[in-house]
């Protein structure tokens, strides 16, 4: 009996089991599949404002944004859009003008823009836009290609001691942090900044091509955008503009070559004027996810750039400094010791005194001159035309066989001139004293098609104008 029980016992125990590995080994696929969960951006569409031309280092900024924003799943689409032209200047202007008010929309810029806003004395700053958040900082770079007269820091301090305009210094825009690092370099060597030899370009690939097509001896940009050319070798790194030597770079520092001098190119985001508060707090927000996430400090690894973080408020009074700063690295002032200022003699700024009032005289005499020769001409020209206004009256009132003559000599005269039957109409409307805008009405075109049928006239029949017009025709009755 103790035996049957057991043998029982034990079977119950096998069934149990098969039963428990049965449902152990249902396939996962079997229970009903989870929906995946959608991906939120943050927002559907952001547009990217690059002032400047492709390949510069907006432009490099602006690519690296769009790729993390997009990998990080805060904006769904991103877009770049590029206006270049006068140190972001032009880029500015369309920005504050055609966007205010979006929240869809963000500039990019930074040092060269307010460095070109000083230069110019522009009317639109960045004051005009809402600070978001400084994302970079880049310290410049002094290269040569390969086939330039200068290999050194030493050659090109020695270049600059004898001749400073010997070294053709090819950069970003005027006004920016390219060109305030040779200013800086100058002063170290104690050369004056207006013996520089200094061409802005409008971003670092055009410099890059300057460069390569030897127009400049030495450029100064960022290494993102020398790097392909580097490892091509058409390009030679000489120097950093930084406090010390920067990683996957293989070039020594200002300083260590005996110049005291460093430079670094911050870049900013900026959203457009009129924004509420909501708003502007909304893309700083997605700003500040993207400086803060993994993909962004790759890019930043990768084009050898600096984490320069800084949000809206402290960027603000950032900016404030920065307008102090560097209204004098781009027009330094001249203290005692920085430069030797030449005093001239007594006799030879007496002498310069003379020379400048007598140009001053000379170019007196000559605006008179011409003044006096246009009032002489437009008395003529309204004298023809009242001769004329006058002429045609007679001719209205004249017999017939009279009138036909006259039509028929001045007829002969536009076929010698070879008129086409539009011109022939414009010119007697010219010879009775219709102004352009009249003709243009009564002939149902443009005063623009007139002016040129006008222009056309006078080339076919040599004259200079209206009234060398009416004094022909005058010639042949009075």
């Amino acid at each position: 009996m103790m035996r049957r029980f057991t043998a029982v016992t034990a079977c119950w125990r096998r069934v149990f089991a098969l039963t428990l590995s049965v449902a152990l080994t249902v396939p996962a696929a079997a229970a009903p599949p989870k929906a995946p969960t959608p991906i939120r951006y943050h927002m559907d569409r952001l547009t990217l404002i690059v002032p400047a031309a492709a390949g510069g280092g907006w432009d490099l900024t602006a690519k690296a944004m769009k790729v993390t924003l997009e990998r990080e799943g805060l904006v769904g689409q991103v877009a770049i859009v590029r206006y270049p032209g006068a140190g972001g200047l032009i880029g500015l202007s369309q920005f504050v003008a055609h966007d205010r008010g979006r929240d869809d929309v963000l500039l990019i810029g930074g040092l060269v823009m307010l460095g070109s806003a000083l230069r110019d004395e522009a009317a639109v700053t960045m004051r005009d836009v809402t600070p978001i958040a400084r994302l970079t900082g880049e310290w410049d770079v002094l290269a040569a290609p390969a086939t330039s007269t200068v290999h050194s820091v030493a050659e090109i301090r020695a270049a600059m001691t004898r001749d400073p305009a010997k070294v053709r210094w090819v950069g970003g825009a005027l006004g920016g942090p390219d060109q305030g690092l040779v200013y800086s370099i100058a002063q170290r060597l104690g050369v004056g900044i207006d013996d520089i030899e200094y061409y802005g370009r409008a971003g670092g690939r055009r410099v890059t091509e300057a460069l390569l097509d030897g127009r400049g001896d030495v450029g100064v940009s960022g290494y993102a955008e020398f790097q392909p050319y580097v490892d091509t070798h058409a390009l030679n790194i000489l120097a950093v503009a930084a406090p010390h030597r920067l990683s996957g770079i293989d070039a020594p520092t200002l300083r260590e070559l005996g110049i005291d001098a460093t430079m670094m190119n911050w870049r900013a985001v900026f959203a457009a004027p009129g924004i509420s508060a909501a708003q502007q707090d909304r893309l700083a927000d997605i700003v500040a996810a993207m400086a803060h996430s993994t993909s962004w400090h790759a890019e930043l690894a990768r084009e050898h750039w600096s984490d320069a973080y800084l949000e809206n408020m402290p960027l603000s009074q950032f900016i404030d400094r920065e307008q102090s700063r560097w209204a004098d690295v781009i027009n330094p002032p001249r203290r005692g010791g920085d430069f030797a200022v030449e005093q001239g003699s007594w006799w030879s700024m007496r002498t310069d005194a003379i020379i400048g009032a007598v140009a001053l005289l000379a170019l007196a005499f000559v605006a008179a001159w011409l003044a006096l020769g246009l009032r002489r001409r437009r008395r003529m020209t309204r004298e023809l035309e009242m001769r004329c206004r006058a002429l045609a009256d007679e001719l209205d009132r004249a017999p017939t066989s009279a009138g036909a003559l006259v039509k028929t000599v001045i007829d002969d005269d536009f076929q010698e001139w070879r008129l086409s039957d539009a011109e022939s109409d414009i010119a007697w409307f010219m010879l009775r004293g219709l102004p352009l805008r009249e003709i243009a009405g009564v002939r149902g075109t443009s005063e623009r098609t007139v002016r040129q049928q006008a222009q056309a006239i006078y080339r076919k029949a040599g004259l200079d104008g209206r009234s060398d017009l009416a004094g022909r025709v005058l010639e042949r009755f009075i």
